[in-house]
This record gives C-alpha cells, sequence and structure tokens, in this order.
C-alpha cells in the first residue's frame, strides 16, 4: 500500500473510531463516516466494504499496537521491574493517544464478526501471558512479592484499561503523572520491603539509574 493510500485509510479509521465513541458502533453508518470525511460512499468502498471491516480494523491495530510495544520490553536485557514500568508508561501513553480507538475496541467487542472475536480474545490471551511472565520473573528473582502473577495482571490491566474511560485530555494529569501514580501504587504493592540497610542501598541505586537517564536525555 503506498504511503496516500495509507494515509487516507488511517484518516478514514480514526474518524470512524471517533464516530463510533461518540454514538456508538450501531448507530453510525458508512453515510455517516462518508459524511464526515467530506468523502463519496463509493470511495469509501475503495477501501472499506462494510462497516465491521473498520470495526476489525480498529482492532486489530490497537492490539497489535499494544504487543508490538511489548515485544520491545521483553527482548530488552532490563530488570524485571523496569521492564514493569516500561510496560505501564507505554501502556498509559498509548491509551491516551488512541482513546477513541480504546473505548471501540473496549465496548464495542460484542459487534466483531464471529471469527475476528476468537482471534482478537488469543492476541489478548498473549498480551497478558508477555505481562505475566514480567511478573514471575520478577518473583523468581526475588523482587516482587509471592502473589499469584495471573491475578497481578487482571489488576494491573484493568487499572491501566479503564483509563479510557475516565481520561480528560484537558484535565490537570498527563501521561507521565498518570504512569507515576499508577507505579506508585504497584511498587508498593508489589514490591517485597527489604531490611532498612537494603532498602537504602536500593532507594541509591534508582537515583543513579534515574540521574543516568536525566544524562543521557541531555545529551541526546
Amino acid at each position: 500500500m503506498n504511503a496516500r493510500r495509507q494515509a487516507v485509510r488511517d484518516q478514514i479509521l480514526r474518524t470512524a473510531a471517533d464516530l463510533f465513541r461518540e454514538r456508538g458502533y450501531r448507530a453510525s453508518t458508512l453515510d455517516d463516516i462518508a459524511r464526515r470525511l467530506g468523502m463519496s460512499k463509493a470511495s469509501l468502498y475503495g477501501y472499506f466494504r462494510a462497516k465491521d471491516e473498520m470495526l476489525a480494523a480498529i482492532s486489530r491495530e490497537t492490539i497489535e499496537g499494544f504487543t508490538r510495544e511489548l515485544g520491545l520490553v521483553l527482548r530488552s536485557s532490563l530488570s524485571p521491574e523496569d521492564k514493569l514500568r516500561r510496560v505501564v508508561r507505554q501502556h498509559v501513553r498509548f491509551v491516551i493517544a488512541n482513546r477513541s480507538f480504546l473505548t471501540v475496541f473496549f465496548s464495542e467487542e460484542a459487534s466483531l464478526p464471529a471469527r475476528f472475536a476468537r482471534q482478537l480474545a488469543a492476541q489478548k490471551d498473549r498480551y497478558d501471558k508477555g505481562v505475566e511472565s514480567i511478573v514471575v520473573e520478577g518473583v523468581r528473582r526475588g523482587v516482587f512479592r509471592d502473589v499469584p502473577p495471573r491475578l497481578v495482571v487482571f489488576g494491573l490491566l484493568g487499572m491501566l484499561n479503564w483509563l479510557y474511560k475516565w481520561y480528560n485530555p484537558a484535565g490537570r494529569w498527563g501521561a507521565e503523572e498518570v504512569s507515576g501514580a499508577f507505579l506508585a501504587l504497584v511498587e508498593d504493592g508489589l514490591h517485597r520491603r527489604a531490611p532498612r540497610g537494603q532498602a537504602l542501598t536500593g532507594k541509591i541505586r534508582r537515583l543513579k539509574r534515574e540521574l543516568q537517564s536525566v544524562e543521557r536525555a541531555l545529551d541526546a
């Protein structure tokens, strides 16, 4: 697909997602989408033949966006705690940047064609298991508490995903503030309590990492 056609397709999906979020999937029509785009219905058919094709594409691109970012984290050499921090920050940024897509993704799953719904469920399960593997690694290394990793993932992703419901882009919190608050909740509950001396050593290590991050940002 050439760049121009890809750009038009992306705009169609974003417009459709905005409309589905505002009115609901069932109440929106191809005529509504074409009208908002300033495009003829015949031109729209050149990209999508039916409304459910748009819904499937929105859902597919959403889960692929999540899994692509997670794959980069899983392949990295980061420690389990830094992997989990990276996942939380990336997840928050993605939800905030794609609120219409996420609203459709979570609210309209029942409207998907059955075959695609099964594929999507399998992709979501693989994503959950990828995050779970980070928690398992952290428990094994002794940096996380020995709690059921699957329950941790359910709680964590429930908190992160619900962001699409309440986040206000005009509000007082940006992605970094939200990520920081969520990480404080997770880390205070998940990290093992170390003896006082070890806790101080851990704080020093974290401070060094933060300073190194600042130095890298200044050098960039």
